[in-house]
């Protein structure tokens, strides 16, 4: 017969052994960035490309370019973009969840929601034409101008820069890539900031579909195919949005039922 003792005992085990199991975090631990600065993680490759940005890490100035001058070649006349601003709002299956925040979490993420639309994060899409893909969201209302795209970085666990079941990348603040490029190492993002740590980043990742106010994600992998892209919130102790190849393999190699959410644009008050 098992003593309360032996009970606890087996359960610990069986707790440990399921841990290891999963074996992963979404984000870093906090004592493994409590003393890092991005001077000290951020890699040659993605060493931050303003002048500003270089100097508030105490970094030399950029060296000037040299360009050649060249006649203009002479261009058709271009749609002019249109341009629509938005407070997203974030739904589930099960409800709403409400107006995504205009702040960051500790990781420097996405993924805070308030009920109130006034003063959520904004963001102002711009599209030509019937173009509605391959979009960057500029967040108006960013905590920090020196990343003012709302994109994606690839998550700390992932295994592979391309989406596959075991990849996923959060959502935060980001400098620029080009459209339909795969993930790139050279920008400069909210979460290498907060945490010290590199990761690769992508900014023209949205769908915009004007009939129905839906925005919708598109992770572009290395050899330039489009995978499947799903939006899910981690709504345990990270607090995140991320964006992933696969919802339930994230579940699983987490351990929780993060689920699958949607954004619509709702029109500034």
């Amino acid at each position: 017969m098992f003593s309360l003792r032996t009970l606890i005992t087996v359960l610990a085990v069986a707790a440990l052994g399921s841990a290891s199991s999963i074996g992963r975090s979404l984000n870093p631990a906090p004592e493994d960035i409590a003393h890092a600065t991005p001077r000290e993680h951020i890699s040659a490759r993605s060493m931050p490309a303003t002048n500003a940005r270089r100097f508030a890490l105490g970094l030399p100035p950029l060296a000037p370019r040299r360009t050649r001058v060249r006649a203009p070649r002479a261009q058709p006349s271009a749609v002019a973009p249109t341009q629509t601003s938005c407070n997203i709002a974030v739904m589930s299956s099960n409800g709403t969840f409400g107006f995504i925040n205009a702040t960051w979490n500790g990781f420097g993420e996405y993924g805070l929601f308030q009920a109130e639309q006034a003063g959520s994060l904004e963001v102002t899409i711009s599209s030509s034409g019937t173009t509605a893909s391959e979009l960057d969201l500029t967040a108006t209302n960013s905590p920090d101008g020196t990343y003012p795209y709302f994109g994606a970085l690839l998550g700390l666990a992932s295994t592979s820069s391309d989406f596959g079941p075991a990849s996923y990348a959060y959502l935060g603040g980001i400098t620029q890539t080009p459209a339909g490029s795969p993930p790139l190492s050279t920008g400069d993002s909210s979460f290498t900031a907060a945490t010290g740590t590199s990761a690769v980043i992508e900014s023209a990742i949205w769908r915009y579909d004007p009939a129905t106010q839906s925005i919708s994600a598109q992770w572009i992998n290395t050899d330039g195919s489009a995978p499947a892209t799903h939006i899910v919130y981690v709504g345990d102790s990270n607090q995140a949005l991320i964006i992933t190849g696969s919802v339930e393999s994230v579940q699983n190699v987490f351990g929780s039922p993060y689920p699958e959410v949607t954004f619509m644009c709702v029109p500034p008050l």
